[in-house]
Parts: structure tokens; sequence; C-alpha cells
């Protein structure tokens, strides 16, 4: 879906958020990977409301372990009140850790980002490092900035983009030219999190950049 992502490497399904919509993808395709690692970027429902689900299907049926990577602490603490105490999880299926004890080769770090106000310091993009390629994946964020020193020549930028601005998202109109300039310099950008596809589409027309690629049931995981 466009509010979450995926790869594989070193026999690992890494998540980027795992929303309802995730969960019920992974549940109909199933899940051969015995360890699964999921990237919070925040705790809105619609990024982080399949988690729970995932780790009872995982240990009940897929015979997985998922490790939930939380950016912060005190984001760790957030997530362990949803699993442990709201959806009572089974401790052996999963755990929770933050990222600065994640040691993988496909991560980098977190970038602590802006979105809404209610949830200031508990927002983070992800910088990765996917099969070899530098990769950066915004989450739900009101500005690109945070990402700019690490963009560069041939780096994959997978980012939220809005036709509608709301202040908690990046307002195309105001992300746009630099959006353009990066390009140019040779980032690779994908858009996703879109809340108007044609209005986006239109003004992206002729810029170089695509909107991120859906996942397939066909094409699989």
């Amino acid at each position: 879906t466009q509010n979450c992502a995926y790869f594989e490497q070193d026999g690992a399904l890494v998540l980027l958020d795992c929303p309802m919509s995730a969960f019920h993808a992974l549940r109909r395709h199933g899940i051969p990977q015995k360890h699964i690692f999921v990237l919070v970027t925040h705790t809105h429902s619609d990024h982080v409301g399949g988690i729970p689900m995932l780790i009872h299907f995982a240990r009940y049926i897929a015979d997985a372990m998922v490790t939930v990577v939380a950016p912060s602490a005190e984001v760790a603490e957030d997530l362990r009140y949803l699993i442990e105490r709201l959806d009572g999880c089974d401790p052996t299926a999963y755990a929770v850790i933050t990222a600065d004890a994640l040691h993988a080769a496909w991560f980098v770090g977190a970038v602590p980002v802006r979105h809404i106000p209610a949830l200031a310091g508990r927002c983070f993009g992800y910088r990765l490092c996917v099969n070899g390629t530098d990769v950066l994946y915004t989450g739900d964020a009101a500005e690109l900035e945070p990402f700019l020193p690490y963009l560069h020549n041939g780096v994959y930028l997978y980012t939220e983009i809005a036709n509608f601005d709301s202040g908690v998202h990046m307002y195309i109109d105001t992300v746009l030219p630099e959006l353009r300039r990066l390009t140019a310099e040779g980032v690779h950008i994908y858009l996703m999190h879109l809340d108007d596809e044609p209005a986006i589409a239109e003004k992206m027309k002729g810029v170089g950049i695509d909107f991120a690629p859906l996942f397939s049931e066909n094409a699989g995981l």
C-alpha cells in the first residue's frame, strides 16, 4: 500500500510500518521468512494497526518471529502498550527494540521529522542500505529538509506527497522545485501516501518522478 513498504534481505522480511492492509496482503500471500522486522515511523493507526495481527499470525500460523523496531525509547513504550496491554500478543512471538539496538547490514539510522504537533518528537523516517543501494524513506513528514543532507546522485528517495496543504504532510507545490532539483542531480524519487493521485500525476508530468509501485499479489513478496 502507499503508506508502507517492504523488502527482503539476508533471509528476513523487512516492513516499513504495517497497517491492516499490509497484514491482510501478507496473510493472503503467506510468509515464507522466519524473521520479520517492522520498522515503525510513527504510531498513527494507518501505520501500526496491523502489527498485533501480524504477530498473532506469525506465532500461530507462519511459525515466524517478529521484531518491532521503534525509532526511539518513547515510541517503543507506546508500541509495547499496544502490543502487550491492548492486544495481549504472546511475548515469545515478538520483540520490541529501539533503532539504536538494531544491528543489520540494511539499517543505517532513523531520521527525526516533523509531522503532527500531537506526536512531536515521535515521528521519524529511515536511512537504509537495501541490497547495496542507499534508500531514504520519509514516512509521514511535513518537510523534506531533514533528508537533504543524505540525498545525492544514486540515492533512492521514497517520499510522501500531498496535493492538499494541511501543514502536516509535504505539500506538492512547496516541495516540487526541490524534487525537480534532486531529480536533475541523479536522485531516484518515488511518491507515496498520495491524497489525490490524478492531481499529483498532472503536476508531475515531465518531471521524471514516479509513484511508488504497489504490491502485486501475482508478483509475490
